[in-house]
């Protein structure tokens, strides 16, 4: 029987993660969140919708917050593995360096680190291995950060 391990966050950084065991959550009030479908740690896909749900500690969630699905390994570096449910906060803006679900061109999705330069938006994976994607400010949008991982060990 497997168990979950939930990861939590901090506010922009996910280098710093603070492991804490499903047991730890027990008995907090949950609450019931979408999780969506599945993103894209490797190269831009279309979004898989496959909506379930998913509960996590009612004090844990922000307005708008939904969870998908990571596949690839392009994150791993910040320990965003494949196969892990990534929380996002729902949003359409934020700060260089936050770890954010970006829409690109329209109909396909990625999960990346957000770099806003002056001629273009750079994606940085966490992955030394992976060239960044560099596309034209009008070719991205932010669809949320994110604040917290699941994994299930």
């Amino acid at each position: 029987m497997s168990t979950s391990l939930i990861i939590r966050a901090p506010q922009t950084s996910l280098t710093d993660l603070e492991p804490i065991s499903i047991e730890t959550v027990d008995g907090q009030e949950v609450q019931t969140i979408l999780l969506l479908g599945t993103v894209s740690a490797g190269q831009p896909l279309a979004i898989y919708e496959e909506a379930e749900e998913l509960e996590i500690p009612a004090a844990w969630i922000r307005r708008n917050t939904f969870a998908l699905r990571v596949c690839g390994g392009s994150m791993i570096e910040d320990n965003i593995l494949d196969g892990d449910i990534i929380i996002i906060e729902q949003r359409s803006r934020a700060e260089n360096g936050e770890t954010v679900v970006a829409r690109i061109h329209g109909d396909q999705a990625t999960l990346k680190k957000l770099y806003v330069e002056p001629d273009h938006v750079r994606l940085q994976p966490a992955n030394e291995a992976m060239e960044p994607l560099r596309l034209a400010h009008e070719d991205i949008e932010v669809l949320g950060i994110v604040r917290m991982i699941v994994r299930r060990t």
